[in-house]
C-alpha cells in the first residue's frame, strides 16, 4: 500500500473524462482545480467529472481548489510587442492599468510602489529577468536592469525580501472562494500566505458560507517563514510550493526550506505537499530525468505526506503516465527505506496523541496488519499519521465529506461506513465491513482507536486489540 500521497493537477491536457478516469486509476488521490486559470463554467464541468468519475473507481478522491492569490503581474504592452532588456538599461514600473512602452511598464499592484526600498531586487517574468531598485516615489519605481533579456505582457513580478501588504485573499479570490464552496470543494489551497491572519480571514469566509473545507497554505514567500508556526497551527495542510519560493530564495537555501518546513510541518501534526517541478521534463518527454525521479524520492525520505503534480498533468503531454511514473516512484522509495517514515518527534498532543501513540506500541507488538481510527472529525487519523506507523492506518467514519478531507494524510486510507451511536459495538461493525470490502483479511489481527474530547467517556476513549 502506498502511504504517500499523491496530487495531480486537472487542465486542458487532462480535463476530458479519460483523462481523469486514467489519473484516478493510476493512483491520484487528490485532484487539483487551479483558478489562476479557467473560468467559473470549466471548474464546474471538471468538478463534476471528478465526481463522477472517483464514484465509478470506488475511490474517496478529494478536490483542492487553488485560489491564485496577489500575484504581482506587469501590465498590456503597446501592440503587444515583447521589450528587450539590456543589462544596464533603465527601466520605469508604473503603478497603473494602461500599456507599457520602450523603458516602461505597468502593474495594477499598487502597493508595489510603496513597499520597495532603494537597492531592493525585483525578478521579473518567473526571475527570468532582474533589475535593482534606485529610486520610487510611490507611484512610479525606478530600476535598473541587471539580468536582461526579453519582457512580454502580463508577467510575474516578484520581490524577494520585501513585505507587502496584500491579504492572500483577492476580491477575485473572493469570488473564487464562494464558487468553490458552491460546487462543494473539499481542500482550499491559499496562495501567497504570508501569516496566520490569512488563514483566519479565509476560514471565516467559509463558516459564514456553512461550509468547511481543510485549509492548505502554500509557502512561498520568504516572509511567511518567519511565521511558519503559527501558520501551521493555524492550516490543515501546508504546501512547500517551490517556483514561487524559489524566487524569493536563493536556489540553494530552497532544499533546506522544503526539510525545516517538512520537519516542523510533522511536528505539529500537519499534512505536508512538496510541489513544483517535481518531474517536469514530463511536459514534453514521455520519462523524467534521473534526478527528477531522486528529488521525489528523497521528498518521500524526508516523511512528506503528499507530492503534486502541476504543469505535468495540466498541459503536459503524459498527463496519466505521469501519475504512474510518480506512483512507481514513490512506491520504490518506500520499499527501499523499508520503514518509510522519518523521525522527527512529535509535539505532544494531550490524550488524543497519548491514546494513537498506544495504539501504534500495541499493534506493532502484536503484528497487527491494520490500526483502525474511528473518527468523525479526522483527528485521530492525523494524529496516527504524524506518528508514521508500519501498518496502514483505516479511519473509519460515517462521514462522506470527512473520507476526502483525509486524503492527504500520509499512510491513511479512508473509509466510509456506520459508525453508529453505540460505541463499543462499533469496532465488531466495522470490523465485517472491512473484511467484506477486502481492506483487511478474515482472521486478521487489528487495532481499533477512539478519541473523544469528554475524557470521563471510557466507552469512546479506548485501544482495543481484536481478531477479525
Amino acid at each position: 500500500m502506498r502511504q504517500t500521497k499523491i496530487v495531480a493537477t486537472v487542465g486542458p491536457a487532462s480535463a476530458s473524462v479519460s483523462h481523469i478516469e486514467g489519473m484516478i486509476a493510476a493512483g491520484a488521490d487528490i485532484l487539483r482545480l487551479n483558478f489562476s486559470h479557467g473560468t467559473h463554467a470549466t471548474h464546474a464541468e471538471t468538478f463534476a467529472r471528478i465526481r463522477s468519475a472517483a464514484r465509478q473507481a470506488g475511490r474517496p478522491v478529494a478536490i483542492m481548489q487553488d485560489l491564485g492569490g496577489p500575484k504581482i503581474r506587469t501590465g498590456a504592452l503597446e501592440g503587444g510587442v515583447p521589450l528587450s532588456l539590456a543589462t544596464g538599461d533603465v527601466l520605469q514600473i508604473a503603478t497603473g492599468t494602461g500599456p507599457g512602452r520602450a523603458g516602461l511598464v505597468t502593474t495594477p499592484f499598487a502597493a508595489l510602489a510603496t513597499s520597495v526600498s532603494v537597492g531592493d531586487r525585483l525578478l521579473l517574468a518567473d526571475g527570468a529577468l532582474e533589475v535593482t531598485v534606485t529610486a520610487t516615489d510611490g507611484r512610479v519605481i525606478d530600476t535598473v536592469v541587471v539580468e536582461g533579456g526579453t519582457l512580454g505582457e502580463h508577467k510575474g513580478i516578484h520581490a524577494p525580501g520585501v513585505t507587502l501588504p496584500a491579504s492572500a485573499l483577492t476580491l477575485k479570490d473572493l469570488g473564487d472562494l464562494q464558487f468553490g464552496l458552491d460546487l462543494g470543494v473539499d481542500l482550499v489551497a491559499l496562495s501567497f500566505v504570508q501569516d496566520a491572519a490569512d488563514l483566519a480571514r479565509a476560514r471565516q469566509v467559509c463558516a459564514e458560507h456553512g461550509h468547511q473545507p481543510g485549509l492548505v497554505a502554500k509557502i512561498e514567500r520568504s516572509g511567511a517563514l518567519t511565521h511558519l508556526d503559527a501558520i501551521l497551527r493555524a492550516s490543515d495542510a501546508v504546501m512547500v510550493a517551490r517556483g514561487d519560493l524559489g524566487l524569493e530564495l536563493p536556489l540553494e537555501a530552497v532544499p533546506g526550506v522544503q526539510k525545516r518546513i517538512t520537519a516542523r510541518a510533522r511536528a505539529l501534526h500537519v499534512p505536508v505537499i512538496v510541489a513544483t517541478q517535481v518531474l517536469e521534463s514530463m511536459l514534453v518527454e514521455a520519462r523524467p530525468t534521473r534526478a527528477e525521479v531522486s528529488d521525489a524520492a528523497n521528498a518521500v525520505a524526508d516523511g512528506v505526506d503528499a507530492i503534486m503534480l502541476s504543469g505535468e498533468t495540466a498541459a503536459g503531454a503524459h498527463p496519466v503516465a505521469a501519475v504512474q511514473m510518480l506512483d512507481r516512484v514513490i512506491r520504490a522509495a518506500e520499499v527501499a527505506q523499508q520503514q518509510p517514515r522519518a523521525s522527527v518527534p512529535v509535539e505532544h498532543g494531550g490524550h488524543t496523541t497519548a491514546l494513537c501513540a498506544a495504539a501504534v506500541a500495541l499493534a506493532t507488538g502484536a503484528d497487527a496488519v491494520a490500526i483502525v481510527a474511528v473518527t468523525r472529525g479526522g483527528e485521530t487519523a492525523r494524529r496516527l499519521s504524524a506518528l508514521r506507523p508500519p501498518m496502514p492506518v483505516l479511519a473509519t467514519t460515517d462521514r462522506d465529506d470527512m473520507t476526502r478531507r483525509l486524503a492527504p494524510y500520509w499512510g491513511v486510507t479512508p473509509v466510509c461506513t456506520t459508525v453508529g451511536e453505540d460505541v463499543p459495538a462499533a469496532p465488531s461493525r466495522i470490523g465485517e465491513h472491512l473484511v467484506a470490502r477486502g481492506l483487511v483479511p478474515a482472521d486478521a489481527v487489528v487495532v481499533f482507536v477512539s478519541v473523544n474530547d469528554d475524557r470521563t467517556r471510557a466507552d469512546a476513549n479506548y485501544v482495543h486489540l481484536q481478531q477479525l
